[in-house]
C-alpha cells in the first residue's frame, strides 16, 4: 500500500490515504487540529486512524491524558497505544534529548512498521508530529525526515499571532526544498482575541500567508476555553467550525455531502522545489 505523494503539482480529486499535521513551533494546537479533524471524518463516515509516532513530556504517573491518548479517546480507536505512539518519552524536551536522557535510540523502522499497520486498516489515517518540521528525532533524523519517510503530504498548524507569518513561510519552505506536497495550512488563535490591534494581527497574518504561502489557507480557529476540563466534549463542538469543515473537504473532497462535490475543482496542493 503505497502512500508516497512528493510530486511537485498535486489536484484534490480524490480523497487522500493521510495527511501528517506538523505545527511551525510546539504547543501551537496540532493535537487539537488533528483531534478535531479526526471527530469531523467520523462523523462524515471515513474510517479515520490516528498516530503520533513521538511524544515528549508522556508520564505514566500524570493525572492528565497524553497528546496520545487524547487522540486515541476523540478517534475511539482500539489500537493499542504502543502503536499510535511508538516512543513516548517522559522529560519535557526536544525529542533527540528527551530519548538520549530516557536511554533510548528511536528507530525510524519501527514508526514506519506502526505506520504501515495502521494505513492497512483506516481509509485516512491522521499523523501528528512533534514541534517544528526541523526538530531532531534522532542523530541526522528529524521530523521532515520522518515526514519522506512516512511519504504523506503536510497539514501545517501554526499561529495567528505575532511572528506567525514568517513561522508558517519558513515552514513552508522548507517542506517544498525537500519536494514534499503541502495540503494545506490552518492558522489557530492559541489565546483569547480581545482588543482590536489582536483582532487586525489576526486577521492580516492569515491574509499574508494566504497572499505569500501559494498553499491553501483556513482560519483563523478560534480559541476556546475550558478544553481541558472537558475534552473530548469541546473537541466535538470545536469540529463543527467551519476551519475544520474546509479541513475535511481538503482531505476528503468526494466525501458524500461534501458541498465541494458539485462545484469545478482547481487545483490545491502546490510545492515549489
Amino acid at each position: 500500500m503505497s502512500h508516497h505523494i512528493h510530486s511537485s503539482f498535486i489536484t484534490h480529486h480524490s480523497s487522500l490515504p493521510g495527511v501528517f499535521i506538523a505545527g511551525t513551533d510546539t504547543g501551537v494546537g496540532k493535537t487539537l487540529v488533528t483531534a478535531a479533524l479526526a471527530y469531523r471524518l467520523k462523523q462524515g463516515g471515513a474510517k479515520v486512524g490516528v498516530m503520533k509516532p513521538v511524544e515528549t513530556g508522556s508520564r505514566a504517573d500524570s493525572l492528565t491524558l497524553s497528546d496520545s491518548q487524547r487522540l486515541k479517546a476523540v478517534a475511539g480507536s482500539n489500537d493499542p497505544l504502543d502503536v499510535i505512539s511508538p516512543y513516548r518519552l517522559p522529560a519535557p524536551l526536544a525529542p533527540l534529548a528527551a530519548a538520549r536522557q530516557a536511554g533510548v535510540t528511536i528507530d525510524p523502522d519501527r514508526i514506519r512498521a506502526s505506520f504501515e499497520a495502521l494505513a492497512a486498516r483506516y481509509e485516512v489515517l491522521l499523523v501528528e508530529g512533534v514541534g517544528g518540521v526541523m526538530v531532531p528525532i534522532a542523530a541526522r533524523f528529524n521530523v521532515l525526515d520522518l515526514i519522506r519517510l512516512l511519504g504523506l503530504p503536510v497539514l501545517i498548524v501554526g499561529r495567528t499571532t505575532l511572528g506567525g507569518i514568517n513561522h508558517a513561510l519558513l515552514t513552508v519552505e522548507a517542506l517544498r526544498r525537500r519536494d514534499i506536497a503541502v495540503a494545506g495550512l490552518v492558522l489557530n488563535q492559541s489565546s483569547v482575541v480581545e482588543t482590536l490591534s489582536e483582532q487586525q494581527q489576526n486577521r492580516t497574518t492569515v491574509s499574508l500567508v494566504r497572499e505569500l504561502s501559494e498553499a491553501p489557507v483556513v482560519g483563523p480557529l478560534p480559541y476556546r476555553k475550558g478544553l481541558q476540563k472537558d475534552w473530548e466534549g469541546g473537541i466535538a463542538g470545536l469540529a463543527q467550525d467551519r476551519t475544520i469543515l474546509e479541513l475535511a473537504n481538503l482531505i476528503r473532497p468526494d466525501a458524500p455531502g461534501n458541498p465541494a462535490r458539485s462545484r469545478p475543482r482547481r487545483p490545491s496542493l502546490r510545492s515549489q522545489k
